[in-house]
């Protein structure tokens, strides 16, 4: 078996593909192509082409997962998720995971910073942003942790949400039903009750 042919990729100008008995095999980076020490008429084994395929796979997912992370703050269980998905090998994961937190594309702690402000942002209890975090893999002394740090302001964020859902014709005269949906939403009951008391419509 021999390399007929490398061919930098077109889109990806940064990797090339490489072409075994003038059969198109498997595809690089430049920088692995220098690290392999491959180059046209080089002769290889059966077994040296399905290392490289293998490594060469590994790398486009590692690419794939750095930029997948890249796109919004993660917790570990999302991207061991989003890995097990793409069929990955549990020995790749494991690689891919600590070189990624290592290098802190994957930090837990502002994952939960983040998702805590969304979802502040987005009018939700504090409840409910608890029980999001501990299904996003959080253990429970670091959402602690993280809800003392945030906006602890839930009673502002409940009146809000009133003030919002009073424009719906579904709730606008209907406050038995907007204090089921203000619940179900996480907020105290109490809690609930008392705003919608304060805050009649006018």
């Amino acid at each position: 078996m021999k390399i007929t042919a490398i061919k930098q990729q077109v889109k990806n100008p940064q990797r090339v593909s490489i072409f075994v008995d003038e059969k198109y095999s498997f595809s690089l980076s430049l920088d692995e192509l220098v690290n392999h020490k491959l180059k046209k008429d080089l002769e290889l084994s059966q077994a040296d082409v399905k290392r490289l395929k293998k490594f060469s796979d590994d790398g486009k997912l590692r690419a794939r997962s750095l930029e997948w992370l890249l796109n919004r703050p993660h917790s570990i269980r999302e991207f061991k998720d989003y890995l097990y998905r793409k069929k990955a090998e549990p020995e790749l994961s494991a690689v891919l995971i600590r070189e990624f937190t290592d290098k802190n594309y994957l930090n837990e702690q502002k994952f939960g910073q983040w998702l805590i402000e969304l979802h502040q942002r987005r009018g939700k209890s504090n409840r409910a942003i608890y029980a999001e975090l501990f299904k996003k893999g959080l253990t429970r002394e670091m959402i602690d942790e993280l809800m003392q740090e945030g906006d602890g302001n839930e009673t502002q964020r409940l009146k809000d949400l009133i003030t919002k859902k009073r424009k719906s014709s579904r709730y606008k005269n209907d406050p038995q039903k907007l204090a089921q949906y203000l619940t179900a939403q996480g907020f105290n009951w109490q809690d609930v009750k008392q705003a919608l008391a304060v805050d009649q419509p006018k």
